[in-house]
């Protein structure tokens, strides 16, 4: 791996439970000698990313600046807050964007509904289930079949995979119709209490751009009109992929672009 990826496997490091780490620990969880990791850490310190408590580190403030950067620069997020905020007002529902990076999918941003709090489970930044609830199944049935075996494969034995199917066939089935109706509904599979309806921003040569989660509370589901509520997700997420279609379309000096960067693999 290259220096750039090891010092970026040192951001990965921390977490809402891991705020602070001297180099010796990182020496110690990265397989990394101490003068590297202390190396590491420096440069990381002075370019912003982390920042120095008398020998501890700790996340720095240019991951802010960047966050901000994201929120007012990415043409997804950009062109999706108008259409999120209609859709929940539309239909009093919190809705959600989630964008996948690696194997991970990432809450990128929500839009409150005016009868519904915000769920516990949501925030920037928040990593959801691969393989439970809505959104997280929405955007794995839109990924080319070889991908998702991949992730399947890495997966296997996860609870939540076992319960979709015991074997590679049944779960390659269950994701082929979820892709073929367009959306998915999950009722208390993230939370016991909330019911999610999930429809993909999808550009045919560029693949799911992102998801747009639908979250209710599941005592409403007796007044819900589910197949209602999901052919309007769905109007919004296409009217959102043309909207976004220019994405698709390579700029005119990139012959030498890698012929497999993508928004969605990033």
């Amino acid at each position: 791996m290259s220096k750039f990826g090891r010092m970026m496997d040192i951001l990965d490091l921390y977490s809402e439970q891991v705020t602070l780490l001297t180099a010796e620990e990182v020496s110690e969880r990265l397989g990394v000698s101490r003068p590297t990791a202390f190396r590491y850490m420096r440069e990381l310190t002075a370019t912003g990313f982390l920042a120095n408590y008398s020998g501890r580190y700790a996340l720095g403030a240019r991951i802010i600046t960047l966050d901000y950067r994201i929120r007012e620069s990415d043409p997804v997020l950009r062109e999706a807050r108008s259409v999120m905020a209609a859709l929940s007002a539309e239909t009093a529902c919190v809705s959600i964007l989630c964008r996948m990076y690696n194997d991970e999918i990432i809450h990128v941003h929500h839009e409150s509904g005016s009868a519904e709090h915000d769920p516990a489970f949501i925030g920037r930044g928040r990593t959801i289930p691969l393989f439970r609830g809505a959104a997280g199944k929405v955007m794995l049935a839109f990924l080319p079949p070889s991908r998702l075996k991949k992730i399947y494969e890495h997966n296997r034995t996860d609870p939540d995979v076992q319960a979709i199917g015991g074997d590679w066939p049944a779960v390659k089935a269950h994701f082929a119709k979820v892709r073929q109706a367009g959306f998915y509904i999950s009722i208390g599979e993230v939370s016991s209490d909330t019911l999610g309806i999930a429809a993909p921003i999808y550009l045919p040569t560029i693949g799911p751009l992102g998801v747009i989660s639908l979250v209710l509370s599941r005592e409403r589901l007796a007044i819900l009109n589910e197949a209602g509520i999901a052919t309007l997700l769905k109007a919004r997420t296409k009217e959102l992929a043309q909207r976004l279609h220019v994405l698709s379309e390579a700029p005119q000096d990139s012959g030498d672009a890698l012929a497999d960067d993508s928004i969605v693999t990033s």
